[in-house]
């Protein structure tokens, strides 16, 4: 399959759980993994089948409410029916970083032999979040929109994590990032004004940017980003959960 082939490819996005068919056409062809801010947002998008999202199963922690209905034998009735976990994490901003820390621990434990991806979310956190998934490591993480130094890069790199990136970080950002544990993100909505993607699936001007810096074709770096999936779903296991439509492709890259 050449990169001319594959669709544009959205690592992290919010997309309502309710969304309807009409809404999600206008995505195109763009294949989106979709995450949830709770377990009851979860719940909701079980039935889906969505061809081109795939759905996670999350806990932000910069939700109060998510982090208040948090419970570990809803979350293990749930994890089998996901190839995703995600949003779950560290934020700073949020307060309660003792009761978030405890949830992000509960959950990587709940993990550790899930064939599963895992979206990280490390807002004012990454040191402490690079602690917990190296103390904690699962071949499937993923750190979205991460601002760590690169001493922090190296360590999570050292542990296994791939990260996913967006239009609204910087270039000296973008260059910390190894090419070969890149993936693309949006984080739709909340860098729609940012530069970050007009709605879900909306990479193209990341994949510009990203060829530049790394002075590469732009097809290349869509091909790149769909090999690096590749990789960690296989790592992960989570090629086995994934659609079959997506786990065809990415094993024909």
């Amino acid at each position: 399959m050449t990169s001319s082939e594959l669709p544009s490819l959205d690592c992290h996005a919010h997309i309502a759980p309710d969304v309807t068919a009409s809404q999600l056409d206008e995505l195109g062809d763009a294949l989106v993994f979709a995450v949830t801010r709770s377990l009851d947002e979860a719940d909701h998008v079980l039935a889906r089948r969505d061809s081109h999202l795939v759905w996670g199963c999350g806990v932000h922690p910069g939700v109060a409410s998510a982090r208040a209905g948090f419970n570990r034998d809803h979350l293990d009735e749930l994890l089998a029916r996901f190839a995703l976990v995600g949003e779950i994490g560290l934020d700073r901003r949020a307060g309660s970083i003792e009761d978030q820390t405890r949830i992000f621990r509960a959950i990587l434990t709940a993990i550790r032999n899930s064939p599963v991806l895992v979206s990280v979310h490390s807002a004012g956190c990454a040191e402490q979040v690079v602690d917990l998934v190296s103390e904690l490591p699962h071949p499937g993480v993923i750190l979205h929109w991460f601002l760590g130094d690169e001493r922090l890069v190296r360590r999570a790199g050292a542990a296994g994590c791939y990260f996913s990136v967006n239009g609204a970080m910087s270039d000296e950002l973008l260059r910390r990032i190894p090419p070969d544990r890149m993936l693309p993100e949006t984080d739709f909505p909340s860098t729609a004004r940012r530069g970050g993607g007009a709605k879900p699936g909306d990479t193209r001007k990341l994949e510009g940017r990203v060829a530049q810096l790394l002075d590469l074709p732009t097809e290349t770096v869509r091909w790149s980003w769909f090999r690096n999936l590749r990789a960690i779903a296989l790592a992960s296991g989570a090629i086995e959960r994934l659609p079959d439509q997506l786990a065809d492709r990415l094993l024909a890259v």
